[in-house]
């Protein structure tokens, strides 16, 4: 037979066959792998945690670990002023004496009992760490700690501080146990976390943060899931492409503009949700970026010098207030928009450093843009550097993303306050504020205290926008559940 009569006879006997036997069948699935399993709930970030001591934590991000992991006596919401009772139900004996009460049956993750020691002892160990830039700073009022019995706190103030309680809800006032932590050294990154918070740490490195739910967890907020992953991305561009790629169920900041402005171009084009299916959330008002002096700068005890800085970036400048909108005892008190006069009365160009934080989104082009004005306006020449929150950087002016530790005046100022020109009468209006309970009166002395820092110009408040979180479908995240100060608080997460 020839290959022409076989290839037709070839192909009616294959036709015989499908007939007779209905179909092919599909080849058998490969058998499941019994290692694999879910990805984790995935929440993606570009801000890096790099402290891991709640006593010593004085950025936003590193504040993650001690508001998600540790446990405070009190608690506030974002723009909620009063606080709550967390680990312990709070209350003032006089003005000098503040006397909590522990929950019965609190535990740290390591299954030793928490106790009044405890507490004792984590307010003497901030103290004595007294780290700068903390919110240990602002426990200056205490004198000394009483622990009656296991469940009774007594905090004895050496003056009347209306503000101390705020304190309670604060990093540096996380509780540890005395039986883990050393007394006198800031706990590295890379020893265990030990809390009694919500969530208990399973890994850590310089990518992730694993965490799982404490279920023996007592307190004002539960966890929302039963684990979850925090990824530190290294840019803007690979938390972009983990959206794509489904890797992350929640991006919290770490988006640049441009990112932004493209998701939200495809969420009016869609409706609800982006091309790879995220929501977005929008925390009015959360983030607000600054521009401090560094006390060490050899040029910031310099007016002419201050006030050029100020001046040169007024025509850019949009936030006239360090207390943000909506946080009571907010005033207008610097001068924004045209119109600056700038004197220069040095005869060669000055020379200063910028340092900004990489990892904050549009940092770069912020700090560029600052470098632009004061040359081109002020005379200067300016170096740009990068530095996280918690390095040193050898640098006149830093561009800080900036949060407060609870939604006070008072805490919004402590950048200010630990760094005032007009020592005597930021003082007096601190003490007058400690010593008032008068909401009223207290929000009058924090307008005076930031018409001070409008003269002093050692912080200079840049532009407060809004938080913008993306959200997975299937996802939910409530605003009024984050962190006091608009921080990660991840027991907002849930499912509807």
């Amino acid at each position: 037979m020839t290959e022409r009569r076989l290839l037709p006879a070839l192909v009616l006997l294959l036709a015989a066959v499908l007939a007779g036997a209905g179909c092919v069948p599909d080849p058998a699935p490969p058998p499941p792998d019994p290692t694999s399993k879910p990805r984790a709930f995935t929440v993606g970030t570009t801000d890096l945690i790099t402290v891991t001591d709640p006593a010593a934590i004085t950025d936003a991000a590193s504040a993650t670990v001690a508001y998600n992991v540790f446990q405070r006596l009190m608690s506030t919401n974002p723009g909620d002023a009063a606080p709550k009772p967390d680990a312990a139900d709070c209350k003032w004996e006089s003005p000098t004496r503040l006397l909590c009460t522990l929950l019965e049956g609190l535990t740290f993750h390591n299954g030793h009992e928490l106790t009044s020691s405890d507490v004792k002892f984590s307010f003497e160990r901030a103290l004595r760490l007294n780290v700068p830039g903390s919110s240990a700073t602002a426990m200056s009022s205490l004198r000394r700690i009483e622990a009656p019995d296991p469940l009774t706190v007594r905090f004895i103030l050496s003056q009347a501080d209306s503000q101390f309680w705020h304190v309670l809800a604060t990093p540096a006032a996380s509780i540890v146990d005395e039986e883990v932590y050393d007394p006198d050294r800031v706990r590295p990154v890379g020893e265990s976390m030990i809390g009694s918070g919500p969530f208990q740490v399973s890994f850590f490195d310089s990518e992730e943060l694993q965490l799982a739910r404490y279920d023996r967890f007592k307190g004002r907020h539960s966890a929302g899931v039963d684990g979850l992953v925090l990824r530190m991305y290294p840019s803007s561009a690979e938390l972009e492409e983990a959206m794509v790629q489904h890797e992350v169920d929640v991006v919290w900041r770490g988006l640049t503009a441009a990112a932004v402005a493209r998701l939200q171009l495809q969420l009016r084009a869609n409706g609800s949700l982006s091309e790879d299916g995220f929501a977005q959330v929008v925390i009015p008002g959360a983030r607000v970026r600054q521009l401090w002096w560094s006390p060490d700068s050899k040029h910031r005890e310099d007016k002419d010098m201050r006030a050029a800085v100020a001046g040169a970036l007024q025509n850019d400048r949009v936030m006239a207030t360090l207390v943000p909108t909506g946080v009571s005892g907010s005033r207008d008190t610097f001068d924004v928009g045209p119109g600056a006069e700038i004197e220069t009365p040095w005869k060669e160009r000055a020379q200063l450093t910028l340092a900004y934080d990489p990892t904050a989104p549009d940092a770069i082009d912020q700090a560029n843009q600052i470098r632009t004005r004061l040359e081109e306006r002020a005379s200067m020449s300016v170096k740009l550097v990068t530095a996280t929150p918690v390095e040193t950087a050898d640098a006149d002016l830093r561009l800080v993303d900036f949060k407060a530790w609870t939604s006070t005046g008072m805490a919004w100022l402590q950048p200010y306050l630990e760094q005032p020109i007009q020592d005597d009468e930021v003082s007096d209006l601190v003490t007058k504020i400690r010593e008032s309970v008068d909401p009223a009166e207290i929000a009058e002395a924090i307008g005076k205290l930031q018409e001070l820092a409008a003269e002093d110009l050692v912080v200079l408040p840049i532009i407060q926008t809004d938080e913008n979180v993306f959200v997975a479908d299937g996802w939910l995240v409530d605003p009024n559940l984050l962190a006091p100060g608009w921080q990660l608080g991840m027991w907002g997460f849930r499912r509807p």
